[in-house]
């Protein structure tokens, strides 16, 4: 029974975030009433928060961590597969990916992010700070890379220390509460998801799965806050309708979050934390 029941959420999963069926099975935790795509480990929820920094701010919009120049990541053939040890990234382009997460002695990528290892199947990185891991891959636990795998760039290896530009760029950021951990990170976890009955859709913050008509002016992102305050602003794709309802599906959601619409916008709540979802200049 309990083996039929982690079968069916894997299809479930896999129905929101189009993993490969490998990749899904392997990701639903054991004995757990939930979908897997959100982690308690400190260390992961404080990776995939900075990760939303780096992500979400970009363009005229930006606070300083667009400077890291992540956010091109939503602009690739992404599929995540969040795991409660582990952020897998799965994609045609690993290297490509690689070049956009590791530093590589200029001021891009996640400060602190290191690549551990170059398996033939998969990039892993390590976080030196947090200590967590994540995975780039161009096809979760099946098969290794094709002809075009390429050897990564110059980027910063386990053995390259943190640098005091790096210690600063950390230190300098807003304190986070764990409820806004929980949210950012969760935020990031859902950046590809699909709901299956065509409500709602991220597509990476890049392109409309449901192929929507779309009216937006300026572009640009903004994710900034403190401590259970936070504020992502936007003027692109996805509708920020759609936004709310991914973080707080009844399947797909985090756990204990719910949205409230107001004038200006919406708020995603969990515990005493708040990430206010807004246009620029509403």
């Amino acid at each position: 029974m309990a083996h039929s029941s982690r079968r069916s959420a894997a299809a479930t999963r896999r129905a929101f975030s189009g993993e490969p069926k490998l990749a899904a099975a392997g990701a639903v935790p054991r004995g757990c009433g939930h979908l897997g795509f959100d982690s308690r480990d400190p260390g992961q929820q404080r990776l995939r928060a900075l990760l939303a920094l780096g992500i979400f701010n970009a363009g005229p919009l930006q606070q300083w961590p667009g400077t890291w120049a992540m956010a091109s990541l939503t602009h690739y053939d992404l599929i995540l597969s969040p795991r409660r040890d582990d952020l897998v990234l799965i994609t045609s382009t690993p290297s490509n990916v690689l070049q956009y997460l590791v530093p590589q002695g200029k001021p891009v990528g996640l400060p602190g992010l290191r690549l551990e290892e170059a398996r033939a199947d998969a990039f892993v990185v390590r976080h030196l700070v947090t200590g967590a891991r994540m995975t780039v891959t161009d096809y979760a636990r099946v098969s290794p890379f094709g002809d075009d795998f390429e050897e990564p760039r110059r980027v910063w290896t386990v053995q390259h220390d943190l640098t005091s530009q790096e210690h600063e760029a950390l230190v300098g950021l807003p304190p986070m509460t764990d409820d806004t951990l929980a949210l950012l990170s969760g935020l990031v976890s859902r950046i590809g998801l699909c709901d299956p009955e065509q409500r709602w859709a991220l597509g990476n913050w890049f392109v409309d799965p449901l192929d929507r008509t779309l009216g937006w002016s300026r572009v640009g992102r903004r994710l900034w806050g403190h401590g259970d305050r936070w504020e992502l602003t936007w003027n692109s794709f996805p509708f920020h309708d759609d936004v709310a309802m991914a973080l707080t599906d009844p399947q797909a959601g985090i756990v204990g979050a719910h949205a409230v619409q107001g004038r200006r916008g919406w708020d995603v709540r969990l515990g005493n934390a708040v990430l206010a979802l807004r246009s620029e200049g509403v």
